[in-house]
């Protein structure tokens, strides 16, 4: 059915329709004039998880080749409890991503960890032309085991890489190791880092879980990373077993001051606990674990503009309790805390948050729960008052609960 309206006055009525794919879906069948944007939104991000969605798009992409283009980002599932073997067995997914060869974004997310050998031979060959594609600016995955190493030898450029939960393996050509080769298969690398290009000689934003397992896969990445890196953030797991998990940041041995480019530097402490009594201990550990890592790192300090810790006890067993606030409040760590990171007047610029993240779930709790972290804390920071350069903050951990009225 023709119309008068402006072709850009239509394709700004369907874009303001994304959210909604039925509605898309109707406007597409009932004319040609809107078919074309619609399936430009309808078909501009595609989520696979079982071998019949795939063969149902291999069937269409074929019928229709100028939907290819229209892919830009792509998502690879694996949901135990529809499809789990479908990436192992299916043959036709290899087809599928030989064909978008607009991609800007691809996803692997695993649901149980599996193997990079888990994967069809022609489909792990595919993901590697995908990887390399000029117009892909995003790789992410999540769980997925013995990827080979010369995965950090494809030429391209990124503008994110993101890899969860993920193990390298070197291959058997792999020659003599170099910094790129990450690890062997008894390490898992926990790995969440943000780049501008895929190389890690390149990287700009780190974030890693680091334990006394995965360090050894890690060093190589900082090493690389040793110039082109501005900001670091250590994520760290505490319990009451602490020094039996490695899991702390006793445990991350490397020296910040390698680190010349640095100017942001962040924790965050997860702690958890069985009851209340528990926590403020393994709380206390964390702190102090973090007060003698600042003291061993004064040359860094005193180059960074910002320093952010933040910790966030975790129960799931508990609800949320206002007297949590004032018991971190009366731990016997924070002169000590102030006195490493104020080491002399060099760190003067240094501006420093430090953060409470607690399941509190309503807004009212959370504004009570602020003021008084900040109310408990005074005078706790002597130097970083005096410079006026510390922010106390406390922020919910639970979705949706928003930060102001």
């Amino acid at each position: 059915m023709p119309t008068d309206l402006p072709q850009e006055i239509i394709d700004k009525i369907i874009d303001s329709l994304w959210k909604d794919d039925q509605t898309l879906k109707s406007c597409a069948l009932a004319s040609s004039f809107l078919r074309h944007r619609c399936q430009k939104r309808l078909f501009s991000s595609i989520a696979l998880d079982k071998s019949l969605c795939c063969d149902r798009l291999l069937g269409l992409l074929t019928q229709n080749p100028p939907l290819c283009t229209y892919i830009h980002d792509i998502l690879l599932m694996i949901d135990h409890e529809t499809d789990p073997q479908w990436l192992g067995v299916n043959k036709n997914l290899s087809c599928v991503l030989d064909m978008l060869t607009s991609l800007r974004s691809c996803s692997l997310s695993i649901c149980n960890q599996i193997n990079w050998e888990d994967i069809h031979p022609h489909t792990t060959a595919a993901l590697f032309r995908v990887f390399a594609l000029p117009s892909l600016a995003s790789i992410e995955i999540l769980s997925l085991f013995g990827i080979p190493n010369t995965f950090f030898d494809i030429s391209n450029v990124l503008e994110q890489l993101v890899l969860k939960s993920v193990t390298f393996t070197r291959t058997s050509d792999a020659g003599v190791a170099s910094p790129r080769s990450l690890s062997s298969r008894r390490h898992s690398l926990r790995l969440d880092c943000t780049s501008r290009l895929m190389f890690f000689t390149r990287i700009t934003d780190l974030r890693i879980r680091t334990t006394r397992d995965s360090l050894p896969i890690l060093l190589p990445v900082l090493t690389a990373a040793a110039k082109s890196l501005n900001s670091l953030e250590l994520n760290h797991l505490y319990t009451e077993r602490e020094h039996r998990t490695g899991r702390g940041l006793n445990n991350f041995r490397f020296n910040l001051a390698n680190l010349t480019n640095l100017t942001r530097l962040s924790f965050h402490f997860t702690v958890l606990y069985h009851t209340f009594n528990d926590l403020p201990s393994t709380f206390l550990t964390s702190a102090q674990h973090l007060t003698t890592f600042l003291a061993s790192s004064a040359s860094t300090l005193a180059r960074i503009e910002t320093l952010t810790a933040t910790f966030k006890p975790y129960d799931l067993y508990s609800s949320y309790e206002i007297s949590m606030v004032k018991c971190f409040s009366e731990l016997d760590v924070w002169s000590q805390l102030d006195k490493a990171i104020c080491p002399d007047r060099s760190s003067a610029r240094l501006r420093v948050s430090l953060v409470l993240s607690i399941e509190i779930p309503k807004l009212a709790q959370l504004v009570e729960a602020r003021n008084l972290w900040r109310e408990s804390m005074q005078g706790k920071f002597p130097m970083l008052e005096e410079r006026g350069t510390l922010t106390l903050e406390v922020e919910s951990s639970v979705p949706n609960v928003p930060e102001t009225e």
